[in-house]
C-alpha cells in the first residue's frame, strides 16, 4: 500500500511540473517585460562625490592639524598566538622553542 501512495505522490508532482511548463510554452502566463523610454532621461550633477566629498577640481580636502587619541588594547589575529598588550600570554609561548626576534 504505501508503495502505491508514493508512486502516486511521485507521478502527481511530475504531472503539476509538466502543467506549468506547457502553459509557460503556451505564454498563458504574460511576462514581465520593461518598456522603452519615450523621451531620453537627462542626469544633472548637484554635487560631485566619491566616497569622500570632492572638490570641483577633483582634489580632496585633508585637515592634518588635529591629533588622533589611539587607544589600542587587543589585536585579533588569525595566527595561534594570542597578542594582549596588557599581559603576556606566557602558556601559548611555553613550547614554542626557540623564537628568531627582529627590529626593523
Amino acid at each position: 500500500m504505501k508503495v502505491d501512495k508514493f508512486t502516486k505522490v511521485v507521478l502527481t508532482v511530475i504531472a503539476v511540473n509538466l502543467s506549468i511548463l506547457t502553459l509557460k510554452e503556451l505564454s498563458v502566463i504574460p511576462e514581465a517585460r520593461a518598456d522603452e523610454l519615450k523621451e531620453p532621461v537627462e542626469l544633472v550633477e548637484t554635487q560631485k562625490y566619491g566616497l569622500v566629498p570632492v572638490n570641483e577640481d577633483g582634489s580632496i580636502t585633508v585637515r592634518l592639524g588635529d591629533r588622533v587619541d589611539v587607544n589600542l588594547v587587543d589585536i585579533n589575529t588569525s595566527d595561534k598566538l594570542n597578542i594582549h598588550l596588557k599581559s603576556s600570554d606566557s602558556y601559548s609561548l611555553r613550547n614554542a622553542g626557540p623564537l628568531e626576534v627582529r627590529t626593523d
